[in-house]
């Protein structure tokens, strides 16, 4: 487990890049996003869209409404939103979650039952403070905890 801060806009920009930099091949399937509403989950999986290859014909917006968005980038990316979610999840979940070729974002991820999770997955809490955001990161499979070692050498002294 490790805490990341996020002052700003741009860090959390960065984030998403560095994420888009190092997800593809890394073996992680899923990013399970948690928070309040507020917190960061939507930005935080537009920064990393906008960074993929593709990203500059991915629209990205919140699935609220819609569940699922689907984003035309490489690897391609299944952004879902559990908060309107009663019950069992809808198929096209599930399908993303099985799916090694798509890289899946969960927000609301808590709503997910962990039989429906695969090995590999980075789970990440953000947190809405008064000047910043507090991330609290959790990997679950071997790929997900080098994947999480290396964001921890990388991020800058004191912010992780």
């Amino acid at each position: 487990m490790a805490g990341i801060r996020l002052n700003n806009l741009e860090e959390t920009r960065r984030l998403g890049r560095w994420l888009a930099d190092h997800l593809p091949g890394s073996g992680v399937r899923a990013l399970l996003l948690r928070g309040p509403l507020g917190s960061g989950k939507t930005t935080l999986t537009s920064a990393l869209v906008q960074a993929l290859p593709g990203g500059d014909k991915a629209e990205t917006a919140s699935p609220s409404f819609t569940l699922c968005n689907h984003y035309p980038t490489t690897p391609p990316v299944l952004h879902c939103d559990l908060y309107r979610s009663v019950g069992g999840l809808p198929d096209e979940i599930l399908e993303g979650l099985e799916d090694p070729a798509v890289l899946t974002v969960v927000e609301w991820a808590e709503y997910l039952s962990p039989a429906d999770l695969p090995e590999e997955i980075l789970d990440i809490s953000l947190k809405a403070c008064e000047k910043n955001r507090l991330l609290t990161l959790q990997a679950h499979g071997s790929s997900a905890a080098k994947l999480l070692c290396d964001l921890c050498a990388h991020w800058p002294e004191g912010d992780g």
